[in-house]
């Protein structure tokens, strides 16, 4: 009973350490998203299993949403739902990119605040500590599914009277700093870097608890250098991608991410 019973455990593992092997080939740098993966002869070998056991490692992947079939052109690596390049104008909004991809764009105003500018955010916008900032939280969506979570900053002497109401009129920040207020993006300052997502940000970016982000701090200033907006931008580790552009060379890196916009 107990050689039967270690006999159906053995299988199992065999096939749940192919599994892991396999993810871990697929995330090294020789793919990204949208690749095809290597044919199933090359991965059985690789892999030293089976044939009928790999076909069911692909069709788990699949069903998971990181392969996905192509009919009779084989099987690949999802691609991810926001491409987007490196270099890009800053006033170019985040819905803009949206829309350069194919997918309609949307988002959700989850807050909406004044609120006194801490040491650390005052900083950022060159103002004194204790002074207004205008808190506004945002869900970016393409196609309905969430791909970034955003949080600006903004000094609230440069917004006077800005109201919830007229940024869900406008749709978009950009639009309405330069229409109401005559206030354009001229440049960007900031940093990148990996994070592990919160309670929040996982939860409404849809991934499993601590899951890792790209995320990007920094401050976007007008034409004479004057601090605008704070931003803080939490992007899906699966559905967002960056793209550099130089010399008609695209390089898509593997931890993904996403320039700020609005």
């Amino acid at each position: 009973m107990s050689d039967l019973a270690s006999g159906k455990r053995r299988p199992r593992k065999a096939y749940i350490e192919a599994k892991k092997t396999l993810l871990a080939y697929l995330n090294t740098p020789e793919f990204t998203n949208g690749d095809q993966i290597p044919p199933e002869r090359e991965l059985v070998e690789l892999l030293g299993i089976s044939r009928m056991t790999l076909r069911k490692i692909l069709a788990e992947l699949v069903e998971g949403g990181i392969l996905e079939r192509r009919g009779n052109q084989g099987t690949w690596l999802r691609q991810a739902a926001i491409a987007r390049p490196l270099t890009t104008p800053v006033e170019q909004g985040i819905g803009q990119i949206t829309e350069m991809n194919g997918a309609k764009s949307g988002s959700q105003l989850l807050y909406f605040q004044q609120a006194p500018a801490s040491t650390r955010i005052a900083r950022w916008l060159q103002i004194q500590p204790g002074e207004p900032v205008v808190v506004i939280k945002r869900l970016r969506l393409a196609d309905g599914e969430p791909f970034c979570l955003e949080t600006s900053y903004l000094p609230g002497n440069r917004v006077p009277r800005i109201t919830r109401q007229m940024l869900e009129q406008q749709g978009s920040l950009y639009k309405l700093l330069a229409e109401f207020y005559h206030l354009h993006a001229a440049s960007d300052n900031g940093s990148l870097q990996v994070g592990r997502m919160n309670e929040e940000e996982h939860t409404l970016l849809q991934v499993p608890p601590d899951s890792p982000s790209l995320v990007y701090r920094g401050t976007i200033s007008d034409g004479q250098g004057i601090p605008l907006e704070y931003l803080v931008s939490v992007n899906h580790p699966e559905r967002v991608v960056f793209n550099v552009q130089n010399r008609g060379i695209v390089v898509a890196p593997q931890s993904p991410l996403i320039e700020p916009g609005h």
